[in-house]
């Protein structure tokens, strides 16, 4: 019997019970469950150090560290069970983790431990104030303080999808609906960036990294945005696809941009222009890495590995890890970690 109907046959009648059986915990107010099957549950983001650390973040409030590679992950205490979807360490001990309710968290012990910094409860609040305190009424800025009302009424249901950061100070989060809040200090302090993202019809922003010399954006209906250092705002480049991206990675002299039904595309000249890779699937690619060598892997909706050849023009070997998608993916020296809606899987390299 379904456990709810099965606590209200039991307490029929006695209404103090049934108000028990619907009770209801915010999962920001809900510290993380602690469980032995966490390394088996589903994950949805990853972080690698490039030695023996990796951080995966998942449903729930779960996030999970190991110390030797991937072979062996303990979860972490966290102070929320909001659903966590990306994670990023700017070095061993430094990291932070964004999710649903607008959630960042950060680490200064290698993922052992988080904090919370800020939630959806609180961006609202924080987009008004600071653009109220802005001086103006063009375009972008009349815009951005609309979108600030909207999060004060709607509160934690705005999701961050993505967040990078170059230093143990400068760092962004983004997320749904042109979301994006940006900090100098770590994570002390949160503003919001709204205003300088080329975005005015406001798609989501999927996923941020550093990509050679510039740090890229990419998103909803084939968006791509590059940081201006000097305007200090989020710039659009000509876009080689209508279709949705959903992460990015490469080198300095390569990027690759990737997302729906098997589309990628790599650039050797900072977006300017665009080569469509020929990756022979038509399922969506979730994750990407790329490797010293220069070579990249890209993970697709139905657990393939595509590896590429040493141009990286080309996709040069294909591994399965089964039929289930892969969210996450790196290479270790020995072997390739991936995660996804069964947790960690270990691929022996080949």
């Amino acid at each position: 019997m379904n456990g709810i109907l099965k606590a209200l046959t039991l307490c029929a009648g006695a209404w103090g019970c049934v108000s028990t059986a619907f009770a209801f915990t915010d999962p920001l107010d809900q510290p993380a469950m602690i469980s032995e099957r966490a390394p088996r549950s589903p994950l949805y983001g990853l972080a690698w150090d490039g030695l023996n650390r990796i951080v995966a973040v998942g449903p729930r409030g779960h996030i999970l560290h190991s110390e030797d590679a991937g072979q062996h992950f303990t979860q972490s205490p966290v102070p929320l069970s909001s659903d966590l979807v990306a994670v990023f360490f700017v070095n061993e001990s430094v990291g932070w983790a964004v999710g649903h309710d607008g959630v960042i968290l950060h680490s200064t012990d290698g993922g052992k431990q988080w904090e919370r910094q800020l939630d959806g409860r609180q961006i609202g609040d924080v987009a008004a104030r600071y653009y109220t305190s802005l001086e103006g009424n063009s375009e972008a800025l009349e815009r951005a303080r609309e979108y600030a009302r909207t999060l004060q009424q709607d509160g934690a249901i705005r999701p961050l999808l993505d967040v990078y950061f170059e230093n143990e100070n400068v760092g962004w989060a983004i997320g749904a609906f042109n979301l994006i809040l940006h900090t100098t200090d770590g994570g002390k302090q949160w503003l919001p960036w709204m205003d300088r993202v080329a975005n005015p019809d406001e798609y989501s922003l999927h996923a941020i990294r550093k990509v050679g010399e510039h740090i890229y954006i990419v998103g909803e209906l084939g968006l791509l945005l590059r940081l201006d250092s000097q305007q200090q705002r989020f710039v659009k480049l000509d876009s080689p696809y209508s279709g949705s991206f959903f992460g990015l990675t490469g080198n300095k002299d390569l990027l690759v941009v990737f997302g729906l039904r098997g589309n990628a595309y790599t650039s050797r000249d900072s977006g300017h222009t665009w080569a469509k890779l020929d990756t022979r699937t038509s399922q969506s690619i979730n994750a990407g890495t790329t490797l010293a060598d220069g070579t990249f892997i890209l993970a697709t909706t139905s657990g393939e590995l595509l590896l590429s050849n040493s141009q990286g023009n080309a996709i040069g070997k294909r591994l399965s890890t089964g039929r289930a998608p892969v969210y996450g993916v790196a290479m270790t020296r020995t072997d390739i970690v991936t995660i996804g809606p069964n947790g960690v899987r270990i691929v022996a390299r080949q």
